[in-house]
């Protein structure tokens, strides 16, 4: 999480939301993803799609079973659904979107196991270093 926290700071820098991600892979960062929506002008450049995108590449795997994503930020519906389609093993989140986070809103499509024909959902663990994740936001 702490590196997830260093590439949000990088995207706070550049004027983009300050949101980092990290795919770890036994024990391994095997991708990386920093918020780049601003920057690039390109409303799918979140943090997650990014790392999520760049461990498929490192793995040759459209399947990231058994990695986990670490993530400043609570992920949204776009991202929950990545994540369940690269079926990722966990996720770990610090700062909670309760409007269109896919855990803790009203439409908790990350964690939901109702959702027919899609890949169960990963493992969540909400709040990790929150209160530093959160920081990056009153700045």
């Amino acid at each position: 999480m702490r590196q997830a926290i260093r590439l949000a700071r990088i995207a706070l820098e550049r004027a983009d939301t300050p949101v980092g991600s990290v795919v770890v892979c036994d024990g391994h960062i095997v991708g990386e993803g920093i918020e780049a929506v601003q920057s690039e002008k390109d409303l799918t450049a979140h943090a997650e799609m990014k790392a999520v995108q760049e461990a498929c590449r490192a793995l040759g795997s459209l399947n990231l079973g058994g990695c986990t994503l670490y993530t400043t930020v609570e992920p949204c519906f776009m991202c929950s659904f990545v994540i369940r389609s690269a079926h990722l093993s966990r996720v770990v989140s610090g700062k909670a979107v309760p409007h269109i986070g896919g855990i803790s809103s009203n439409h908790p499509i990350l964690v939901d196991p109702s959702i027919p024909n899609w890949p169960q959902p990963p493992l969540v663990l909400t709040g990790v270093l929150e209160e530093e994740c959160g920081a990056l936001f009153t700045r």
